[in-house]
């Protein structure tokens, strides 16, 4: 008999030790097996093995998932409904991601280097004044503090705003997930990716004999842009061969991936929900650089 009616589990014999218990201590929800599948669930005359609860224990483990993510995304994904609260921790992980590559791009580039490309991208017309006073600050503590705060606040506003506008799509299916699972999805999607990113954005700045010398917008040469030559091409164009990225379309694939399996859509549709946001962040920065650039 599989999820019927004995909704709680004792140990092997009925012997006293687990004792009686709901089968909701165990993270698994009446109607709705998604923590473990509903044939693993072996109940026989109201007795779970202890093998079984072992493994619905764990995989409400937040850690867990943060492996899985790499090797069954799927199965993870699947399981968002059932596991509240999942999005804390890749949250504080993907943030703690963003502020180290925050930290060490300046740190290996030069504050004032960074500081003075950023005034020349974004201010060109600023007073010679001026600039020499936000030069002299870009080494101060004060404004390390803030560069770091500020990249911790934007992570978390930059998922919040892709999960949102998931949601919206996510209305569309049949299986409308709630905000919740929708944020742990995108958090956890994000994960490998802020992850393999960082890594080699420090790796490049620590083995680069002139990390000066680098673009501080483009590191990696995983996009079409790093090919080109930026001053020789116009704002926008470079603004989008840089965002034609191998690492990016990976991510896309790979957030289209969990909103099937969340949503129970058709990986085809997930895609194109994701393309469309992905559109209209490139064309925002092709906007952007046309402005500024």
């Amino acid at each position: 008999m599989t999820g019927n009616a004995a909704l709680g589990c004792r140990d092997q014999g009925g012997r006293a030790g687990l004792g009686y218990l709901p089968i909701e201590e165990f993270g698994i929800k009446r109607g709705g097996l998604h923590a473990v599948a509903a044939a693993d669930l072996e109940v026989d005359n109201g007795i779970c093995h202890a093998e079984i609860i072992a493994e619905v224990i764990h995989s409400r483990n937040p850690m867990t998932a943060l492996l899985e993510v790499f090797y069954q995304p799927g199965k993870v994904f699947e399981s968002l409904p059932e596991r509240r609260w999942l999005w804390v921790l890749p949250l504080i992980l993907d943030i703690l991601l963003i502020m180290l590559q925050t930290w060490a791009v300046p740190h290996y580039m030069g504050r004032e280097n960074i500081a003075r490309q950023q005034l020349e991208t974004f201010a060109r017309n600023m007073p010679p004044d001026q600039m020499q006073a936000a030069l002299a600050r870009a080494n101060s503590p004060a404004q390390i503090y803030i560069g770091l705060a500020s990249a911790a606040f934007g992570t978390a506003v930059l998922l919040l705003i892709i999960a949102g506008a998931l949601m919206a799509f996510g209305m569309m299916t049949s299986r409308a997930p709630k905000f919740g699972a929708m944020f742990s999805m995108v958090t956890l999607a994000y994960f490998p990716y802020w992850l393999i990113v960082v890594a080699m954005s420090v790796m490049v700045l620590m083995i680069s004999p002139d990390p000066a010398s680098l673009d501080w917008r483009n590191l990696l040469a995983t996009n079409v842009g790093a090919f080109m030559n930026k001053n020789e091409t116009s704002k926008g164009l470079y603004s989008l061969m840089g965002s034609i990225d191998i690492l990016s379309f990976a991510e896309i694939g790979f957030l289209a991936l969990g909103f099937s399996r969340l949503t129970r859509a058709k990986f085809g549709f997930g895609l194109a929900a994701v393309l469309v946001l992905w559109a209209f962040y490139v064309l925002g920065k092709m906007g952007l650089s046309l402005v500024f650039g």
